[in-house]
């Protein structure tokens, strides 16, 4: 097919095929990958070292003359507490609890001294039932509260208010500087702020307790008096070891616009991760979803990398820095200030707005409408056609038709969407025979080097890229070579693309926000080579740069967010798949843009065979990589302990993703390992079981009295009876009653009483309860069908070993090699069970 020059891709200066030189095909072919491939691989380590840059923590006198956050105050004054594990099932909570209640109350003297009112509840008395199903299903749970709220008056003397929040309870196995000291240190540290900041609106401080475990301090909070005038919230949260905060979720567009128009210095934000949580792809959550639910807005900022030291004794002060305090707190403060000393807060509409918000390497934030998002959707799906029909109509030749021109370009972006379209299908092919071959042979090989499956990725889907266009017939390749195809095809796959985009931004997923983007770059590339003169030697320099920079700072974000964010997820029950595609579709999309530069360097064959070699060394070297090591990588094994008081053996439970068998085998004793049973567990893990003889220590021995239980107590009308019993424990102040549903012939208990608190539910399959203070007996009344007699087992929860309570765990733990860690979720080390008991 002949060609004008206005034709051609923007490299060529003349047709190759006149080129009778192998050397000067050669040079070109070398020239373009070296640019291309050189210029990415650059570029992806300069955007990976820019984005994850932290902040200088600023002392206290240079915080106070720049109006900024100060981390070094918030880390040595506040963070530095978090020196021990204090879960809600600990006396190291209460000793968090008194600390926090304590430093509020002198902040309280400093607010009293300049004139404002602030409120402090240091022991709070609110109770809540709440069901769940946490350790089974139909779970009723009697919450005493250890929150601590504090309330600072706003200057405009209405009743609105800001509710910043976060837990301060950790989980048993883990000191909580993540999870979540940084985010208590940070609440503190605002707290001094706005005390010398008077700000206009009401401020709400809750530092709350059992989070993990149900999120239950929230969902106590949400009884309280106070919360009926919150009018949004801030969530600050930990699921990693520092590094960057990330405003991962958030409600409400106007907050969010204060944030991005704060005085900020780095602002991290996407909605990749609220679309992951809504794909139960990350396991876990956070606060801001009970609040969310309740119809209040708000944005959660969270760590979130890595999240191999998350619930690990590795989130401890070694494994973070001010740095990264600092980084939380200048951009929580920014959003504080800026909502609560605005005047629209109080007019702030309940519940979840549909937004589009990102970052650009951390500098600049932008947030704008669904709406909006639409709109420039459509605009860009009329104006790159419409552009380039009128510039096509403008240049045409005299002679030719405008029907004859539009002929000729749908025939050319026909071959180009050919073309394409095989690159993509082939790319999505290799990488998914790359990835299922390297899920068998070397399964978590993500957990241990994300960087080197990223590149393994990426050589797969090039290696697609390049065989595909090998393949094609070589009179279209001929076309491709020679004209603009392989731009109008890129340009017909950008717009499907954004048409995707549109259809998915309608059912509220926002991560395809960057679509609109990579059209536009491409459409401004493809322009770019219509309007400058092939003589110009910067013009293929020029046009390359402005097709991928912008692009690829988009997708490089993306994919260096979807590795840190997922890497280490698979221990959570992440399937590994799940992890490759986040990391592959960036790959493959940065891959194709590629597509006319193929065409431009030639050589299919040759560069063809290279890519192969390529591939196949990487996926020789990945084969090999161990999934686990000590640094910032060890694998992490679930523990959990069960005994029934008075037999001589207990049950160990410990599960994982990969190699769980392997890693116990290496560290328990023999004696132990001939009890093992493994089997898998939740689809993606596998859970081990093996019997030992180091008991708890307070269940184990009978002569400590641990756990008392009364006589039970019936009585009954001529339906129903109720029976009553009272228990106490020495060391749990969570204990549970499960009713035996084979036992009672599945009828189920509606209608209990806890402490006098009445409570009744379609089903109720146990109740826990969680009490404030030690040996606090507990009362409980069930009531029933008289022509039957209900059986319970009464339990409680152990989650201290620091002094060897649990000596399972403690064996277990110091038994693991340098490339295993331990952890628990929620509560519940140890599970001892009593008594099993009539009712």
């Amino acid at each position: 097919m002949s060609a004008d020059n206005d034709e051609r891709t923007p490299l060529i200066q003349q047709d190759h095929r006149q080129d009778p030189s192998a050397s000067k095909s050669n040079k070109r072919s070398y020239h373009v990958y070296g640019m291309a491939l050189g210029f990415l691989f650059l570029f992806a380590a300069f955007i990976h070292s820019f984005r994850t840059k932290l902040p200088t923590p600023l002392p206290d006198t240079q915080a106070k003359e720049l109006d900024d956050f100060s981390g070094i105050h918030a880390y040595n004054e506040y963070l530095s507490h978090f020196t021990a594990p204090h879960s809600a099932n600990t006396r190291e909570n209460g000793v968090m609890r008194d600390w926090l209640a304590s430093a509020s109350l002198e902040m309280q003297k400093e607010a009293t001294a300049r004139g404002l009112q602030m409120d402090v509840i240091a022991n709070d008395t609110s109770e809540a039932v709440i069901p769940q199903d946490w350790f089974s299903e139909n779970e009723h749970w009697f919450i005493h509260s250890r929150n601590v709220i504090v309330r600072l008056n706003g200057s405009s003397g209405r009743d609105e208010a800001l509710l910043v929040n976060a837990h301060y309870d950790s989980v048993p196995t883990s000191n909580g500087v993540t999870d979540n000291g940084m985010g208590v240190a940070t609440m503190l540290e605002m707290m001094r702020y706005f005390i010398e900041h008077p700000p206009r609106n009401t401020i709400i401080f809750l530092f709350n307790n059992f989070e993990e475990g149900g999120l239950l301090g929230c969902k106590t909070f949400i009884h309280h008096p106070w919360y009926a005038n919150v009018k949004l919230f801030i969530n600050l949260e930990g699921a990693g070891a520092g590094g960057r905060a990330m405003m991962f979720r958030t409600s409400n567009l106007n907050a969010v616009k204060k944030l991005a128009g704060s005085d900020a210095k780095l602002l991290h934000s996407s909605p990749l991760g609220n679309d992951m949580f809504k794909a139960q792809i990350i396991k876990s959550d956070t606060d801001y979803s009970v609040f969310l639910q309740d119809g209040v807005p708000g944005m959660d900022i969270a760590f979130y990398a890595p999240r191999s030291h998350y619930h690990t004794p590795r989130d401890n002060l070694a494994h973070t820095t001010p740095d990264a305090l600092q980084y939380m707190g200048q951009m929580a403060l920014a959003a504080t200030k800026a909502i609560a000393n605005s005047d629209d807060m109080i007019h702030t509409d309940k519940g979840e707005e549909l937004f589009v918000y990102f970052d650009i390497l951390g500098r600049w934030m932008f947030a704008y409408s669904f709406t909006t998002f639409q709109v420039i959707n459509v605009l860009a799906l009329l104006l790159v056609p419409g552009v380039g029909l009128f510039l096509g109509l403008k240049s045409k030749p005299a002679q030719q038709t405008a029907s004859s021109l539009i002929k000729q370009k749908l025939c050319l972006t026909a071959q180009g969407v050919i073309a394409v379209f095989s690159a993509l299908i082939f790319a999505a092919l290799f990488v998914g025979v790359a990835v299922v071959a390297m899920c068998k042979i070397n399964p978590s090989m993500t957990y241990g080097d994300v960087y080197g499956a990223g590149l393994y990725t990426f050589a797969a889907a090039f290696l697609g890229i390049q065989f595909s266009q090998l393949v094609l017939p070589n009179k279209l390749k001929q076309t491709l070579a020679t004209t603009d195809a392989a731009w109008y095809g890129l340009l017909s796959f950008w717009s499907l693309f954004l048409v995707l985009a549109m259809y998915a931004g309608s059912k509220s997923i926002a991560s395809l926000y960057f679509v609109v983007y990579l059209l536009a770059f491409n459409a401004l590339a493809a322009l770019l080579q219509a309007v400058i003169p092939a003589t110009q030697k910067f013009r293929s320099p020029l046009i390359f740069f402005t097709q991928t920079i912008m692009p690829f700072i988009f997708l490089l974000e993306i994919e260096f967010l979807a590795m840190d964010a997922l890497r280490h997820a698979t221990a959570d029950g992440t399937p590994e798949i799940a992890v490759y595609i986040f990391i592959a579709l960036p790959l493959i999309l940065i891959a194709l843009h590629y597509v006319p530069w193929v065409h431009v360097a030639g050589n299919y064959r040759k560069v063809t065979i290279a890519a192969a070699v390529a591939f196949f060394f990487l996926f020789t070297i990945c084969s090999a990589l161990q999934p686990f090591n000590g640094a910032w990588s060890p694998n992490k094994l679930i523990f959990r302990q069960e005994y029934n008081a008075g037999d001589a053996l207990a049950t160990v439970i410990v599960s994982s993703a990969t190699a769980v068998q392997a890693t116990i085998k290496s560290s328990i004793p023999a004696h132990e390992y001939k009890t093992i049973e493994c089997s898998p567990f939740k689809k993606y893990l596998t859970r081990c079981t093996y019997q030992t003889d180091l008991l708890p220590k307070y269940g184990g021995n009978d002569t400590l009295s641990e756990f008392v239980l009364s006589e039970v107590e019936k009585t009954c009308s001529e339906t129903t009876c109720i029976s009553s019993a009272t228990y106490a424990s020495k060391n749990s102040l969570m204990c549970r009653v499960l009713f035996d549903p084979a036992q009672n012939d599945y009828e189920a208990v509606q209608h209990v009483w806890v402490n006098g608190r009445e409570h009744k539910a379609s089903n109720i399959s146990s109740i826990i309860t969680y009490i404030n203070d030690y040996e606090q007996p507990v009362n409980v009344k069930i009531e029933y069908p008289k022509e039957r007699s209900p059986k319970a087992t009464f339990s409680c929860f152990y989650d201290e070993w620091t002094e060897l309570e649990v000596p399972a765990f403690n064996a277990f733990r110091d038994s693991l090699p340098e490339s295993a860690t331990v952890l628990i979720r929620g509560q519940g080390i140890a599970l001892v069970n009593y008594k099993n008991t009539t009712l």
